[in-house]
Parts: structure tokens; C-alpha cells; sequence
């Protein structure tokens, strides 16, 4: 009923189209409710529409899966779309996956095996509606990978920890680190050194993103030194964002700490495009050092050019 309301709510926005413009396709989306049995007036409502889903033509439905999955969604919504969307039918489900294909995201670290088995073609359900994987070969574009604090507060300014240095970290033991590491952080490592050492499964993939809400720097550098890049990716995005429970004197405490983060400068050489939000200002010199081909340089400070700041962008709530 989740995914009902969901599309019920973007399909109010949508303009109806001509009817006459789908004439040519007669082929038509079968809907099929995931539970028959409403519950509050609300659900009842949405399951007398569903006749008018069904009659919606596939380009119209697939825009509707399109415009929900480009939207920003809380981990929880996205990855009960993504179950839910399996379950619907075997229309939806095709039309769900083309659209995930081209636009991956990565709402967990559990989920992040369940990508892997899907790249390896381990999983008989995402196997059969990405043709055996070649959707990705084909659509990927872009991987987000997504973790959000249900706590909403960051309490402490909590960075890498100091005394893993850069020689522990070569050695990739991490076994005797005090700092705890986050399922993500290690999800992101896992995944980024997959495609690093298999980049013919993901030849277009072009931009990464990796989007921290009411998170610690620890969540991220912990474990990733960015040292196997994906070396297809020309395009870098890391968000660090804070709601209003968390003080601001912790953000500036975030904002100013000097901690060493661990990167490899020159160990991210194609990249081009840099953008970066809420990261402390060593994080900052050390990522810039790493894209040592960098073309463009934007923070929520400001842009760069080469080095050149050109103009000035702010976005409330972020450091």
C-alpha cells in the first residue's frame, strides 16, 4: 500500500496526455494491487484507482517510476519502493528495473551484497529482468549510495581517528581500529573495488555520489581511501548534511577539525568534476590533492575552475 500512495500522490501532478498520441502502442500496463484489502478510507480510495492505472499506457507509467526514483527519498522510502516494486507485476517490475539500471542506488549496506550478486548475475529475479546484467553494461550511469542517522543528531565532532596513520592504512588491517565502522563505509569499499577491478560490467557509469545525512566523517574514511577508483568515473559527489537537533557548535567544531583523513594524492586521476558538502578542511585539501586532474572544484562555499573561485552557492542546514 506504500507504493500505491507513492505513485497515487506523483500521478495527481502528472498532466493526463492525449490519449490519440499512444494510439500507435496499443500495449498497456497491468496492475495488479499488492493488498486487496484496504484498511482506512484512504487505502480504499487508492484501491478504487487502481482501474485507472491499469489503463495507463507503459510511457506514462514508466515516467512516473522515472520521476519518483530521480526525486531525494529517505532510505526507508526508497528501499521499500525498490522491494515493493518487484511484487506488483511483471510489467512494473521490467519498467522498475530499467529505470534502477541507469541510475543505481544503494539505500544500505545489506543491500550493497544484493548489488554485488546482481553484477555477477547471482540473482535469478534481477538476472532475468536485466537480461542477464546487460542492462548495466548498457544504462548505468550513475551509483548513489545513501545512509541515513534515524537519529537525526550528530552529538560529537567526530572525524577519522588520528591514530590510524597512513602506514596502519596501507596495510589494510583494520581489525585493531578503536573507531567503529559503519556498514556503509564498508559497503562503499566493497563496491568501489569490485568495479574497479571489473569496469567492463559498468563501462558508462560516470558519476558516484556518496550522500551522508547526520553522519560522522568517520562513517565514510574509515575504511575508504579511494585508492581502487572505478577508473570509468569522471565525477565525484560526497554530501555530508545535518538537521536542526544537531548544535552548531559541533558543526563548526566538524567544520574546522584538522584530523588526517588518509588519501593517496593522484589516486583519483580521472576525475574531473569534484563537489563536496560538509566536510572537514582537511577532508577537503586531501580529496582536491587526490583528483589531481581535476577540470571543476564546487563546494557549498563556493566554485572553482582550476583553483579559481567563480562564484559563491550556500545551502541551509549544510556546513
Amino acid at each position: 500500500m506504500v507504493l500505491v500512495a507513492l505513485l497515487y500522490s506523483l500521478l495527481n501532478q502528472q498532466t493526463p496526455p492525449d490519449r490519440a498520441s499512444y494510439q500507435v502502442r496499443q500495449k498497456r500496463y497491468e496492475f495488479h494491487p499488492i493488498n486487496s484489502t484496504p484498511k482506512t478510507r484512504t487505502q480504499h480510495n487508492l484501491m478504487n484507482s487502481t482501474t485507472s492505472l491499469a489503463s495507463l499506457p507503459v510511457e506514462l507509467v514508466e515516467q512516473i517510476i522515472t520521476s519518483f526514483w530521480s526525486q531525494h527519498q529517505s532510505t526507508h522510502h526508497r528501499a521499500t519502493f525498490m522491494k515493493s516494486s518487484l511484487c506488483v507485476s511483471r510489467s512494473w517490475a521490467t519498467l522498475y528495473v530499467r529505470v534502477f539500471c541507469q541510475d543505481v542506488h544503494i539505500p544500505s549496506g545489506e543491500f550493497a551484497l544484493k548489488f554485488l550478486e546482481i553484477l555477477r548475475n547471482e540473482s535469478p529475479v534481477y538476472s532475468y529482468f536485466t537480461e542477464n546484467g546487460t542492462l548495466f553494461d548498457r544504462r548505468c550511469r550513475s551509483l548513489t549510495f545513501q545512509r541515513d542517522n534515524e537519529d537525526g543528531i550528530v552529538e560529537k565532532p567526530i572525524a577519522p581517528d588520528p591514530s590510524r596513520s597512513s602506514s596502519v592504512l596501507f596495510q589494510g588491517f583494520l581489525k585493531n581500529s578503536p573507531t567503529p565502522e559503519h556498514p556503509m563505509g564498508l559497503a562503499i569499499y566493497t563496491v568501489l573495488r569490485f568495479l574497479y577491478f571489473s569496469p567492463h560490467l559498468t563501462p558508462n557509469l560516470r558519476c558516484i555520489s556518496l550522500l551522508f545525512n547526520n553522519s560522522t566523517m568517520s562513517d565514510l574514511f574509515t575504511r575508504n581511501r579511494f585508492i581502487g577508483f572505478p577508473t570509468q568515473v569522471t565525477e565525484l559527489n560526497i554530501r555530508f548534511t545535518y538537521g536542526p537537533r544537531t548544535s552548531k557548535e559541533v558543526l563548526k567544531k566538524i567544520a574546522r577539525n584538522e584530523s588526517v583523513v588518509g588519501l593517496v594524492p593522484g589516486s583519483m586521476k580521472k576525475v574531473k568534476v569534484l563537489r563536496f558538502t560538509g566536510l572537514t578542511k582537511s577532508a577537503v585539501r586531501e580529496l582536491v590533492l587526490a583528483c589531481v586532474n581535476r577540470e571543476l572544484v564546487e563546494t557549498e562555499d563556493g566554485q572553482w575552475t582550476f583553483g579559481r573561485k567563480k562564484r559563491n552557492i550556500t545551502d541551509r542546514g549544510e556546513i
